[in-house]
């Protein structure tokens, strides 16, 4: 079975939910004929933080399914809307 391949941001996470694309001075994507930097980045809503949030966000409630494969990536320089992720992690 071949897995999916997707950065380790909210667009692999189980708490996004998909709802469309934004204009965004951060876009981190580029046009695939041209070359040039696209400006709209696909957002949707986080229901571990119940925000607004762009799929390139990265927080620290991330959970991604066992069929995708999650690469690293650097966090954007600011969310679509304020959070405050989980700070802590659970003491072992």
């Amino acid at each position: 079975m071949m897995q999916m391949k997707l950065p380790k941001a909210c667009i692999a996470c189980n708490h996004f939910s998909v709802e469309g694309y934004k204009q965004d001075k951060h876009c981190p994507y580029v046009e695939k004929y041209t070359g040039r930097a696209k400006n709209r980045t696909q957002f949707g809503t986080c229901e571990a933080h119940g925000k607004k949030v762009f799929c390139t966000e990265i927080c620290s409630s991330f959970v991604h399914d066992s069929l995708i494969e999650v690469f690293e990536v650097t966090n954007r320089p600011e969310p679509l809307e304020p959070h405050q992720a989980k700070m802590f992690g659970q003491l072992e």
